[in-house]
């Protein structure tokens, strides 16, 4: 399981961070899990949640989907 305070020491030192987590899409009747990769933006470590971004758009991610912090590509 990821460590939030770690992550969270990691952003508040400016480094900059990308999250791949998994996601459930559905797609009529039918879903199916995906693996994401976006630019971490924050946590809320006493929620269990991260926030990327995705389209141009915050979302959140619970701890559970979340699968591994890695540095950003410049």
């Amino acid at each position: 399981m990821l460590d939030l305070e770690e992550i969270a020491a990691r952003l508040e030192d400016d480094e900059r961070l990308m999250l791949r987590y998994r996601v459930r899409v559905v797609s009529g009747e039918e879903s199916e899990w995906v693996v994401r990769c976006d630019p971490l933006l924050d946590v809320a470590e006493d929620r269990g949640i991260l926030f990327v971004k995705r389209d141009g758009e915050p979302v959140y991610v619970l701890l559970d989907e979340a699968i591994e912090v890695l540095p950003a590509a410049d």
